[in-house]
């Protein structure tokens, strides 16, 4: 139930990105407040351990290896959550051509059709 909520939100968000990258940069581009910050890798986290989650109810390769993925940005978010990096990766995704993010709208586009799915 939850990963078809949180897929379907994913599904919105890249169809924006995909159509709008200028929306995604120039939020970037803002400060971000520290509870908008941390609203976002909570984000980050639940749909990692989500993708991770749905890994023991699908059989085959590829799902192990969408579950080991999954796993990778839970950690990577705790990590950034807690310490000070994670003003300079929002840096770096600010200062991204529109290109990229077209890109990454695609990619979380794919992703929430993964996980509503699943």
């Amino acid at each position: 139930m939850i990963a078809k909520i949180v897929g379907s939100f994913w599904i919105i968000f890249g169809a924006l990105w995909l159509t709008k990258p200028e929306i995604l940069r120039n939020r970037l581009k803002r400060k971000m407040t520290r509870k908008a910050r941390r609203i976002v890798f909570g984000f980050v986290i639940v749909f990692g351990l989500m993708l991770a989650g749905s890994v023991l109810k699908a059989p085959g390769i590829l799902a192990k290896m969408i579950g080991i993925i999954g796993l990778i940005i839970t950690i990577r978010a705790i990590m950034l959550l807690t310490s000070k990096t994670s003003e300079k990766v929002l840096e770096w995704w600010a200062n991204k051509p529109l290109m990229f993010f077209r890109i990454w709208g695609a990619v979380v586009l794919l992703l929430g059709l993964a996980a509503f799915i699943i």
